[in-house]
Order: C-alpha cells, then structure tokens, then sequence
C-alpha cells in the first residue's frame, strides 16, 4: 500500500492541481454467530481502496475507488479534477508536516496468531454461560464474535503522510427470559483494542441480568421524580447529542448551541470531553482522516461549553483552529467535523450510592428511540424500562413508559455523575442522576 499511495502521489504532482490528499485504507475482519450449540454464520472480509482530494483553480474535488490498480488510480485522479470543475470556488487548506504520539499500542500484536477455531469457541462459550446462567433464560436469539483490523494511510501535497494500524474485538448476545408468561429481553456487547481483554463472564452475565430485572415489569403512573439514566443509557443518550458540537453543523445553524460557546449549558458538575488518546476508545487516533494531530480537549468542562469539534475547513470557516476532529465515516465521504472518543468524567458514587441519594427514584435502564433527539431544538421523546426504588430499595421493574423534554432541562437538571463507566461505541459514560423529569405511564 505504500507503493501505491507513492505512485498516486506522483502521478499527482505532474497534474495540474494546486493541491492534494491521498487517504488509503487497507482493513480485513471476521465475526461468526453461533445459536444453540451450532455455528449459524460466518463472515470474512478484506477491503481495500484510496480516496482522494484535489485542489484545481480554488475548487474541491473528490473521488474515491477500490480498483488499486494504475488505471484505477488514474481513473479516479481524473474523476476528481472534473469533480472540481463542477464544485463552486473557496479557500481550502490542508495540513502540514507534523509528529503526534499515543502512548499505548493501536494493535494488537498476537492477532495473526489467534486461531479461527478460538474465536468460534468464544462465541458458543458466551452463549452456554447466559443458558446456564438461570432457569429462566430460555433462548439466545444470537451470540457473535467479531474482529477487525484497519490500516490508514495519509499523503498531501505539503509532504505530510503517516500510516498507523488499529485492531478491535467484540462479544455480544442477545436473549430472552421468561417467567408467569412474562418474556424480557436482554442484550449486551463489549468492545476492545486486545483479544486478551475479551471477558466472556462479564458479557453473559450483564445480558442476563439485564433481561431477570425486568421480568414483571409494568407502566407506573405518570409522575414527576429523579431519573437515574444508567451508563449504557446516557451513553446512547450523549452520542445522540453530539451532532451539535459538531463544526459542520455549527455553520449551518444545525446545533443546539451553536452561539453558546463559552456559555453554561449543563450543571457545573457534569465535563464531557473529546479524547483520541484513551486506550479503552475505539476512536482512539494519533491523527484525524486529514491528517491533523489529534489531542484531548473539553467540550463541556464545570457546564460550559468549552469547544466545538473542528476539521480543517470548519475550523477556517468559523475562525478558530482545527481540533483534529476531521473524520471520514467512510472512504466514500470527505472528511467532516466528528468525534473520536466522547467521554463524560467520571464522578464519585457508585451505581447503588445514587439510587439511594433521593427518595424516590427510576433507574431508566433501556431506552428506545434515542435516535429520534432533536439536535436542533433538543426536544426528545423516548420509550423507556427500568426500575422504580424508593429509600434505596427495588419496589417494582417498569416498561412501557415515556420520558420527554429538552437537552439543556436534562444537562442543567444532573445533580449527580456516578463512577460505573462504561464504554458504548465511541462514547464512555458513568450513569447520571437527573433532578426532576416528567414520566409518562399509565
């Protein structure tokens, strides 16, 4: 891959382009299901291509291809010079020259040598821990293994270029359970950079649990009291969220808090900060997809909005310096404002020590709908399950409830950050307690 995104370069600096960037990408990846007892699905995968950027006459254009070969490579040179022809003239800038470190390994070094046969047992183990678990678990409707390895490669037209290698593992099951002709399901997933840090046990018996809890659940009344978003929950709930600090949409009027830079927007005990450099993220990156250096910045520190999340051409457009959050979701699309890794700072108590801080409280821990958060007004409407305690003590599982409102009443409203973090995706969450919402049952 090296060779060829030389070749590509050369080819390009004989054009007639003022600028360029080379962004390659090499990965590969298994995953296999089992279900009862039996391997149901297996799944491989390579994939290779180069997406490339050209400047001609202050005017973008882009192309993209899977065919490496050199009349590939030079197809897609092509396509992106007549893509500028069409494009509307502006002032683009890419990055320089430039060193940037992460002090733990993206790779996984023993990968090549983790048998196939060792993964299949992972995920048939995964699914006999949830069946033993309990009685009353009665079907795992899927338990799956999955890998991938991914290596980047970066070249521009200022001679910057860099290449790095990430690997991920993953679990996951998902089941039902079954009592007084009740059925709940349950499901749970870990992610992480090293096979050796897959736990089987820890994966079974958060599925399972998550399912027994709410077997006899049913609506409440509709009231008004403290909320407990569980961290997988909030998790969900904060990478809805995210599209507002988001530069992109920042300049398109698309944010929430698109003029609050600097402004409290949350309660002063709740931070949330962009950090490419945790070793338990799976955004973890030394360099954004166009190649600025990533670091660790708030975005919300004691309640104020700190920073919003820049790519280069955001960044210019709104005055400010890149953040090192210019991020391709494929190698399809050009590279615009994202997040690496989101994570809210962890606070002091613990999951039980919050549910016994108020007197009455809903522990929300499914939510459905989440997706549906409006960035823009920040009004939501979520299906929620969960568990109603009172003075610290279970009094009864609750679903088919609604709880609704705006982002900056839920962000203000947070009394109490916990400390059970947890990872979901590229966001890392404790569970929050809430001061007042309104839950909409029976």
């Amino acid at each position: 891959m090296f060779k060829l995104i030389e070749r590509t370069a050369g080819i390009l600096k004989k054009q007639n382009v003022e600028n360029f960037d080379i962004y390659g990408v090499e990965s590969s990846g298994f995953s296999v299901e089992v279900k009862k007892g039996s391997v149901e699905k297996v799944k491989t995968s390579i994939k290779k291509g180069v997406a490339i950027r050209v400047v001609v006459d202050g005017r973008l254009g882009f192309a993209y291809t899977t065919d490496v070969s050199d009349d590939g490579i030079r197809i897609a040179i092509e396509c992106a010079k007549e893509n500028a022809k069409m494009a509307s003239q502006d002032e683009y800038s890419l990055s320089m020259p430039a060193s940037a470190t992460v002090d733990f390994p993206l790779y996984d070094e023993s990968y090549p040598q983790i048998p196939v046969d060792r993964k299949v047992e992972l995920a048939l183990e995964l699914e006999a821990k949830v069946m033993n678990f309990d009685r009353r678990i009665k079907r795992v409707r899927k338990a799956s293994y999955g890998d991938a390895v991914t290596t980047v490669y970066y070249f521009n037209s200022n001679d910057h270029s860099f290449s790095y290698t990430t690997s991920s593992f993953s679990l996951s099951v998902l089941l039902a359970a079954e009592e007084n002709g009740d059925s709940q399901m349950g499901w749970d997933y870990d992610v992480r950079r090293y096979f050796s840090e897959l736990n089987v046990d820890l994966v079974a018996v958060r599925a399972a649990e998550s399912a027994l809890e709410l077997l006899g659940a049913k609506p409440m009344k509709t009231k008004k009291l403290p909320v407990i978003f569980k961290n997988t929950v909030f998790a969900e709930i904060i990478e809805a969220l995210s599209p507002v600090f988001l530069g992109n949409n920042v300049l398109r009027g698309k944010s929430l808090f698109a003029d609050k830079l600097g402004f409290e927007v949350a309660s002063h005990v709740f931070n949330l900060y962009d950090d490419p450099l945790q070793k338990g993220g799976i955004g973890s990156i030394p360099f954004d997809d166009e190649g600025t250096v990533t670091r660790k910045k708030a975005v919300i520190e004691r309640g104020v909005l700190k920073n919003f999340l820049l790519d280069i051409y955001s960044a210019r457009k709104l005055g400010m310096e890149p953040t090192g959050n210019g991020i391709r979701s494929s190698l399809s699309s050009l590279p615009q404002s994202g997040i690496t890794n989101l994570v809210v700072e962890s606070g002091a108590l613990g999951l039980e020590e919050l549910i016994k801080t108020p007197e009455e409280v809903l522990l929300v821990t499914d939510a459905m709908g989440i997706h549906t958060i409006n960035p823009i007004s920040g009004e939501f409407s979520i299906g929620i399950s969960g568990i109603y305690y009172r003075d610290g003590e279970k009094v009864q599982p609750v679903s088919g409830m609604t709880v609704a409102g705006n982002l900056k009443e839920l962000l203000t409203g947070i009394t109490e950050v916990g400390r059970d973090q947890r990872w979901v995706g590229r966001v890392s969450s404790p569970s929050v307690l809430v001061k007042s919402l309104t839950v909409s049952g029976v």
